[in-house]
């Protein structure tokens, strides 16, 4: 296992969202399209004609511990500092293409943090994770979105590491992010951080709820904190000590984006949460067809006078299919939210086997479905 696997982001995880990666079964090299267009339009990097960029590439691999079975490519573009890693699904190779723009901004060690950055979306597989365009519906569409930007706080771990220097990472972060390069620029890592503070004062921008990067203000801060862990000082034994964990720094990252993108996506989650927990109460306490007087006061008690009076008025104009249907429903939309809320859902719930007056048998059952519908 490489190290890479240690310092991957916990939240860039697919059974956070109960998904699993498009696996392909033919993974043969021919009739690769993006290899012909690139070969005919963009320039690949060889030590004979790049050399320094060459350079910065053989250090990346070295520095990750990676062999280089890559293609790296440079284009023509003047107005856009960009990289991208493309990858055919029915091929094990890839492809690093660099913009001309990007390569006259940076120099080589912030360079290198790019390389990096764009060579473990290859390692991590995070081109075969569902996209946003295929969410079925809103909370899956901002899960995948959550995943998205998770993945590339993994993948800016990498680039640092691919470079070896925070600086020279958070610098090749503010390069891209303004356009400008050298002369133009005074790093100031610390009034960069007061605009993030400015940011999340006016309550964040709500319209990177739908962004698939984080901001460049979360991912500088978020770097910074990752060179701060426990985990990283001791695993390249740099003599120093670390402030966090590597859980806590996770765990304040991801707080850290929350008060960027607005808390739309809390919202959505309680909504969801609350409903599957009325409706799955419901599915325990009515096992056995029937719904007790004390099972009434217990589910008032849980959720309110008015969702119980809905609830027994429901119950008495709808035949048992019906809602089984609005159980089902409710369950179906919370198994799209992060495991972690799944799990204490299915807790949640699980509690509820002690009061519920119906057969041991009929609940337990009830719960097995519960369980296997939330798949946790």
């Amino acid at each position: 296992m490489n190290f890479l696997d240690r310092f991957r982001y916990s939240y860039d995880n697919l059974k956070e969202l109960n998904l699993s990666k498009v696996e392909n079964t033919n993974k043969t090299n021919f009739n690769n399209p993006i290899l012909k267009s690139l070969l005919s339009t963009s320039v690949k990097v060889t030590p004979e004609i790049f050399p320094k960029i060459d350079q910065s590439i053989k250090n990346v691999f070295s520095k990750l511990e990676l062999n280089n079975n890559f293609n790296f490519f440079i284009t023509a573009n003047h107005t856009q500092s960009q990289a991208s890693c493309a990858m055919m699904p029915e091929s094990n190779s890839a492809e690093i293409i660099i913009t001309s723009k990007l390569i006259e901004l940076l120099n080589g060690e912030e360079l290198q943090y790019v390389i990096g950055h764009e060579v473990s979306h290859h390692y991590y597989q995070h081109n075969l994770y569902p996209t946003p365009n295929q969410a079925k519906g809103k909370t899956e569409l901002l899960n995948l979105l959550h995943l998205s930007r998770a993945s590339e706080i993994s993948a800016d771990r990498a680039g640092f590491l691919g470079s070896g220097n925070v600086e020279n990472s958070l610098k090749a972060m503010l390069k891209i992010a303004s356009g400008l390069g050298d002369e133009h620029l005074t790093f100031n890592f610390s009034s960069t951080l007061d605009q993030l503070r400015e940011l999340k004062e006016i309550k964040g921008d709500q319209n990177q709820l739908y962004s698939t990067h984080p901001s460049f203000l979360n991912r500088m801060q978020a770097l910074v904190w990752f060179s701060m862990s426990n985990e990283y000082h001791e695993y390249f034994e740099t003599n120093k000590k670390g402030i966090y964990d590597l859980k806590t720094i996770d765990q304040k990252i991801n707080d850290s984006i929350k008060k960027v993108i607005g808390e739309e996506l809390d919202i959505s989650t309680k909504e969801i949460f609350s409903s599957a927990l009325m409706w799955g109460a419901l599915k325990i306490f009515i096992a056995d067809r029937k719904f007790t007087k004390k099972e009434q006061g217990l589910f008032e008690k849980n959720f309110g006078e008015k969702s119980t009076i809905s609830m027994l008025s429901l119950l008495k104009i709808s035949n048992p299919q019906s809602i089984e249907g609005r159980i089902k429903s409710a369950l179906d939309e919370a198994s799209n939210l992060l495991l972690q809320d799944r799990e204490r859902l299915f807790k949640e719930i699980e509690k509820l086997i002690s009061v519920a007056e119906g057969s041991e048998d009929q609940i337990k059952n009830s719960l097995k479905v519960i369980k296997e519908t939330l798949k946790v």
